[in-house]
């Protein structure tokens, strides 16, 4: 006897909605881009208003500071660069001339010494757009000939310009500088200020306990740290960007880095509570900005674990590490797509030139050995380039010899993908190279 039974199953999906198309079109979206869709937006009635650029009390939402990598194959003293002084003069970015000829006309009276005048013209050498000073002491004290100790004397004796925060060296630094000529400087605020990557991870209870106060305090005390000026050499006149603007900037900030998406671009979303709307309508409206939030938050969280990765690289004395797409979906929790969208997408400004996310990242070639970390492809071509122009030039390594010698350092390669990287690398075959 056949028996019917009735049940109920529930089971939840993801609808598609229009806003959660909008905000997985937002990944894909340039600053630009997306400043351009959401005034799109806000034209066809509904309850977002846009604005260019993002407000100053929303400065800290757009930062994330990066530290120092403190292990791994990649961490390296920084480098002193030999250019016509401590420094590589090509790879700062020059500040406006507004803003040196600001500065030099209070040099007299922050600079009394004439010979601390010539150390004071290295700084000036060094001073970002923003504000900041670009190249560590020893750096500048190497351009200066001088030592350290006296360039750090000159350091503070600059560091009192107009507007305050002028030759910070780090956003904590350039923050304390304005904080103390507020009056805002109290034990709490500066262990808040030595916190801050706490702060830009919501983690208020554990602020709350490295500051020594409650965190209704430390909430205050935010809201203060949010009217400081990150950037204060911005106000003076910039001159214009020859193309399209990055999407993402980054900076030295002490031994390690700030990034930034670009205020100058990102859009400042508001509800327009002024209107009349359904319930639905607003509900909508908050949707898109939350998602536009999501967007930033995201676009942030993939190009740290990037930058984190790229520390070597993006400080001149290591080629690029193994990264794929995998990796960063990975070791952020994104989706591979989410990851793959936004680093298509956007670019970064480094002091030296800009270039998109998906520069910064190369394949792995397969490790000579398992739990090896594995060798990127530009630092076997690399390899490849210095042991040829090591080379007996009678008696040019074959392909099969450059694999031999590549496998001790980890790269386990045929013969045939030893061909194929010399040729990426612009190396000619042997033969060539023997009758050059």
């Amino acid at each position: 006897m056949i028996g019917y039974d009735l049940g109920l199953k529930q089971r939840t999906s993801l609808a598609m909605t229009p806003v959660l198309r909008e905000a997985i079109g937002f990944m894909v979206m340039s600053n630009t881009e997306l400043s351009a869709r959401l005034a799109d937006l806000a034209d066809t009635g509904t309850l977002i208003k846009v604005t260019s650029g993002a407000e100053a009390y929303n400065w800290f939402s757009l930062l994330r500071q990066i530290g120092p990598p403190t292990s791994g194959r990649h961490c390296q003293p920084p480098e002193v660069r030999s250019g016509p002084g401590g420094f590589d003069a090509e790879r700062l970015p020059l500040a406006d001339a507004g803003l040196l000829a600001h500065v030099e006309a209070q040099l007299a009276l922050l600079v009394r010494d004439h010979e601390d005048r010539r150390i004071a013209q290295s700084f000036l050498f060094a001073l970002e757009p923003s504000g900041w000073v670009s190249a560590s002491l020893a750096q500048i004290a190497a351009e200066a000939g001088c030592s350290i100790a006296r360039a750090e004397l000159v350091l503070r004796q600059l560091q009192a310009a107009e507007p305050t925060g002028l030759f910070a060296r780090s956003l904590a630094e350039c923050l304390t500088l304005q904080a103390a000529e507020q009056g805002h400087l109290t034990p709490a605020f500066g262990a808040m200020l030595r916190n801050l990557p706490l702060l830009a991870a919501g983690e208020t209870t554990a602020l709350a306990e490295a500051c020594g106060c409650d965190v209704d305090m430390v909430l205050d005390m935010a809201r203060t740290l949010r009217r400081l000026n990150p950037k204060p050499g911005a106000a003076f006149a910039q001159s214009s960007v020859v193309g399209c603007p990055p999407d993402l900037i980054l900076r030295r900030d002490d031994d390690g880095w700030l990034l930034e998406l670009n205020s100058q671009t990102v859009p400042a979303l508001h509800l327009d509570t002024g209107k009349d709307a359904s319930p639905q309508a607003v509900q909508q409206a908050r949707a898109l900005t939350q998602a536009v939030d999501r967007r930033h938050a995201t676009v942030l969280t993939i190009a740290t674990e990037i930058i984190m990765r790229q520390d070597g690289f993006l400080r001149g004395h290591a080629p690029l590490a193994a990264l794929t797409i995998n990796d960063l979906a990975a070791a952020t929790g994104l989706h591979r797509s989410t990851v793959s969208r936004v680093t298509a997408a956007l670019t970064l400004s480094l002091p030296s030139r800009t270039l998109g996310l998906r520069g910064l990242l190369c394949a792995s070639v397969p490790p000579a050995r398992r739990q090896e970390e594995p060798l990127s492809v530009q630092a076997v071509l690399e390899r490849m380039r210095a042991l040829v122009a090591e080379e007996d030039v009678s008696d040019p390594l074959t392909d099969a010899a450059l694999a031999k010698l590549l496998l001790p350092e980890g790269a386990a390669l045929a013969r045939r993908t030893v061909a194929k990287y010399r040729k990426l690398a612009g190396i000619p075959s042997r033969a060539a190279r023997r009758d050059a």
